[in-house]
């Protein structure tokens, strides 16, 4: 195609552009609008913030900080580009000027460069801005328009009484006539209190009026108290209800003197977490703690404490006094969040006992106190794991899944589990003897030049699927049936199937295995079978090849055939037998490797399993929660287990 030599036609803006822009809450809700241009403020590393309020229809709107303020070849870099990304200009941290002695540093709210824009909620179409910094002092219109560009940018001559209040730096932003806004004063100083009280560094007044802690809404705050060294501590409780960009502000803010000691946040001071910052509870809530009581602690440059046993002491009964506090007032989602997971786990508890349902419910309420710091995706997962635990005979396996699925605090949940894993830990050390007992068992037939396949190799291995790996623990299983019988009774399909036998067709549970065996719709429902697969053996004596490989590759044709695979589902075969023919040991690969068929020896997948067996036994016994348990040492010493050879790491890693 060639290019005519026309002039390229540029975009236009509708006047709308700049609502959409910014969004409705930015361009219409004055309480959004005010804490953008504040939060600006506070970016340009102000100490003070004044704010003129329009009480009526017509009256002016401004708000101007002692910031660093902006030259005018930053005024046009920074203020005339949308989507300014202030992150990779500015850093994340607030440039503050020297003269503003802020202690600490100030991590910056801003990200997208929109927020300076959010005047024109207060001004019709229009807002100005003057603003200084060093000898560049000037004042500009920002106007939205429509055609090719939807901002327009004009030079004004400075007012004839400047609306800055610092003589070297700052920056104002203002309308000249405001939009009704509807907000009352009192409203706005309680919404400006809620979010900028954390930083006595940081102070903002309204119509000359400063913010304070009176100012914010009756329900919206609380004190709590806490005993340190005989005398009384308190600690202000702000809860913002919902969050938006200043959530970084909520935490934990130490007070000593009347100024902030490092930053608001939930990191502790024992190299721990008061509070996951992405709990729903950090989100809202903000806890002032009057921290005089060892002022003697702060460091010379106030980025926190130097730590002693007074300190420590002080920080734990602070974060004991903030947890009790949100553990109370969770009581109800707690109890919301119990009933949910009842419900999710429905169906494996209703083979429970009342006995081990009364314990799993006893455990879910248990460790939503205890954790609070739990994310609701982990505690999900939890439960879910002990529904399976209670209701399974295979101990095993959820210890397993246990070890492999829990959060990172696992070690918080240690305590709770400690009576509960002491019973289970005996039936998982009895577990094992009883299945290198069968890995015994197992191989000895293997080795039997007379063992039959069907009579004797599928019963043990019907048993023992666990063999294969972590992986099989709790499965779905046909044991030598037909074709037929695997799609109707397994993957539910009411189709009739050739007489192929499999010996085994198996699918992980989605639930607990490492594998996910079904697909969903956008409903929830099931959609069809992602992942089988297939174990066929052989009895000793029959070397495995290329025919062996071809059998198992006839059933996966038919599983797809039926339809009962999704068409990108995946199939691994296991063709298991004493000896592999020469150049056979490869793995056969269809269906763009969707489906891989492994011809195995039969004394590498027992070994394998032993020393899976063997590992599991020394990690039990050198638990953390099971350390110098006498019940545990008791039944280590009447169940001794006998000696097996057990693959090195490099072996089982290539096994």
């Amino acid at each position: 195609m060639t290019t005519s030599n026309s002039k390229a036609l540029e975009s236009i803006y509708d006047n709308r552009f700049m609502d959409d822009y910014l969004g409705a809450k930015m361009s219409s809700d004055a309480v959004t609008a005010v804490v953008e241009l504040i939060a600006n403020a506070w970016d340009a590393g102000a100490k003070t913030v004044k704010i003129t309020w329009p009480m009526e229809q017509d009256h002016p709107f401004a708000i101007i900080d002692d910031g660093h303020g902006l030259t005018e070849q930053e005024f046009q870099t920074r203020w005339r580009t949308l989507s300014y990304d202030r992150t990779k200009n500015q850093g994340a941290w607030a440039e503050i000027p020297e003269d503003n002695s802020i202690t600490g540093k100030r991590a910056a709210y801003g990200r997208n460069g929109k927020g300076r824009y959010s005047a024109f909620c207060f001004g019709d179409g229009e807002y100005y801005v003057e603003t200084r910094k060093g000898e560049d002092h000037f004042c500009y219109q920002v106007k939205q328009t429509q055609g090719k560009s939807p901002l327009l940018f004009s030079k004004q001559e400075l007012p004839s009484k400047s609306m800055l209040f610092h003589p070297a730096h700052g920056t104002a932003v203002f309308t000249q006539r405001s939009k009704h806004v509807g907000i009352t004063l009192d409203r706005i100083k309680s919404e400006i209190g809620l979010r900028f009280l954390t930083d006595p560094d940081f102070k903002v007044f309204i119509n000359n009026q400063a913010v304070d802690f009176s100012d914010i809404d009756e329900g919206r705050t609380t004190s709590l108290s806490f005993m340190f060294k005989g005398q009384p501590v308190t600690i202000r409780v702000i809860n913002t209800e919902k969050s938006d960009r200043t959530a970084q502000q909520h935490g934990v803010a130490w007070h000593v003197n009347h100024r902030l000691v490092g930053n608001c946040d939930w990191d502790g001071l024992r190299n721990d977490s008061i509070l996951d910052g992405r709990t729903n509870a950090a989100k809202r809530f903000t806890f002032i703690v009057i921290a005089d009581a060892i002022s003697d602690a702060v460091k010379a440059d106030w980025s926190g404490f130097n730590i002693n046993d007074d300190v420590l002491e002080f920080y734990d009964g602070a974060k004991q006094t903030i947890l009790d506090f949100i553990i109370e007032l969770s009581k109800e989602r707690r109890a919301e969040t119990s009933k949910q997971l009842l419900e999710e786990n429905r169906q494996k508890l209703s083979v429970v006992s009342a006995t081990g349902v009364s314990r799993w419910k006893e455990f879910v309420d248990k460790v939503q106190v205890e954790c609070p710091n739990l994310k609701d995706e982990e505690l999900h997962s939890v439960a879910k794991i002990l529904a399976n635990l209670e209701a399974s005979t295979s101990k095993y396996s959820l210890v397993h899944q246990l070890s492999e699925c829990t959060p990172k605090d696992l070690d918080d949940l240690s305590d709770i589990l400690r009576d509960w894993n002491i019973k289970s830990a005996k039936a998982v050390l009895d577990e094992i003897q009883t299945r290198l007992k069968l890995i015994k068992d197992i191989r000895d037939k293997v080795h039997n030049m007379s063992t039959l396949e069907v009579q004797e190799l599928q019963p043990l291995f019907g048993k023992g699927l666990w063999i294969f790996g972590p992986e099989f623990e709790s499965i779905e299983y046909t044991s030598n049936v037909g074709m037929t019988k695997v799609l109707q009774d397994l993957f539910g399909i009411d189709t009739t199937g050739s007489l192929n036998r499999p010996d085994f067709v198996v699918l992980p549970d989605a639930s607990i295995g490492l594998y996910g065996c079904y697909d969903f719709d956008e409903h929830g429902a099931e959609i069809g079978v992602r992942k089988a697969v297939i174990v066929e053996l052989k009895r000793p004596g029959i070397d495995l090849g290329s025919d062996e490989k071809q059998q198992c590759w006839k059933y996966v044709k038919e599983l797809y055939q039926k339809g009962a695979i999704l068409r990108s589902g995946q199939v691994e075969c296991y063709l298991l037998g004493e000896t592999i023919e020469p150049q056979e040991g490869s793995p056969l690969k269809e269906r763009d490797d969707t489906v891989i068929i492994r011809p195995l020896v039969y004394d590498t997948v027992l070994k394998r399993a032993e020393t899976r067996m063997l590992n599991l036994h020394k990690k039990i016994e050198n638990a953390p929660f099971l350390a110098n348990n006498p019940e545990i040492t008791e039944f280590l010493e009447k169940n001794t287990i006998a000696s097996h050879e057990q693959l090195s790491l490099a072996e089982l890693e290539n096994a």
